[in-house]
């Protein structure tokens, strides 16, 4: 055979088992550990954090992800945003009966608190009377507290030494010129003012000057990872993020490939970063949309413990 019929053979071969890896990733999710420890904190609570499932199942009614949420024990979950699809040119609103189904599931068992993404957005945008109809069904069939830009909070108590811990959760919607595709590149964003989120929450306070309560363990759900200074100057203790889909395809030493906002390589695709005493959490995704390829790059479901600090530590 020709030496370029070889390599076209060679090529296709690659590609057909890239995609297959690649399928077979989207329906393997993994479950990644954080653990952070705070003085505001007396004993304890692990949350799950989900983002970007983007209408997926995990087994029939996601008994899979049900399951392992389960087997995790955790106190209660926190939900990111875009847990449905609402693409910019649909003609018809998005299926959302995989998220209620799922919201409904687990809050029966947890308190649930879930965030706006831009899908969500979009949704309410372009089909604002189904979208009323979803957060009725997400408020009053499922008992979850929908937080856009909205505080909830979640109380763990320890009976034996009557000692409790106090989560304060913020739910940011951020405007949708905060996710507008750039020009390609590697770090470009919309900037953002340091007034923009307190002012999302503290409406007497336009002018920025609201804060957090400091003594208490503050987290934010904030759906673009590239506002962590913003975060941290609006006095939040753990930011959760998402958006990114961990970058499509992970590569070594370099991290994710490209964003939905066409940046290429941007470090807070995946991980843990800190800014003071802030820790973000960028979650992966446990769907997709639009490119519809994983590849080194599971789908996530994050188990976070937030704990004492010890004597010493």
């Amino acid at each position: 055979m020709h030496p370029a019929g070889i390599l076209l053979i060679s090529a296709v071969l690659i590609v057909i088992l890239l995609l297959l890896r690649s399928e077979w990733e989207k329906q393997h999710f993994r479950t990644e550990y954080y653990s952070f420890k705070s003085d505001k904190i007396h004993i304890g609570t692990r949350l799950i954090f989900i983002s970007d499932m983007h209408g997926v199942e995990f087994g029939t009614d996601n008994e899979e992800l049900i399951s392992k949420i389960k087997e995790l024990s955790p106190d209660l979950i926190l939900m990111g945003g875009d847990m449905i699809t609402c693409g910019k040119k649909h003609e018809q609103p998005p299926h959302t009966s995989a998220c209620i189904r799922l919201c409904q599931q687990l809050s029966e068992i947890y308190p649930v608190f879930y965030a706006e993404g831009n899908h969500e957005q979009r949704f309410r945008k372009r089909f604002p009377e189904d979208f009323q109809i979803f957060i009725q069904h997400l408020e009053q069939n499922t008992g979850l507290q929908y937080l856009k830009d909205q505080k909830g909070y979640f109380i763990k108590k320890e009976e034996l030494t009557d000692e409790e811990d106090r989560l304060e959760i913020y739910g940011a919607s951020i405007d949708p010129v905060f996710f507008m595709r750039q020009k390609p590149g590697f770090g470009n964003k919309e900037p953002m003012d340091s007034s923009y989120l307190p002012g999302l929450f503290f409406q007497e306070e336009r002018d920025g000057s609201g804060t957090v309560d400091s003594c208490l363990f503050n987290i934010l759900m904030l759906h673009s990872p590239l506002y962590l200074e913003q975060a941290a100057e609006f006095g939040a203790d753990l930011v959760l993020s998402g958006h990114f889909h961990g970058g499509t395809i992970r590569l070594p030493w370099l991290g994710g490939l490209m964003t939905p906002q066409l940046q290429f390589f941007v470090r807070e695709c995946s991980g843990v970063f800190e800014l003071g005493e802030t820790h973000m959490v960028v979650n992966r995704g446990l769907g997709t949309h639009s490119i519809r390829i994983r590849l080194n790059d599971r789908p996530e479901l994050s188990v976070i413990d937030i704990l004492p600090k010890g004597d010493g530590s």
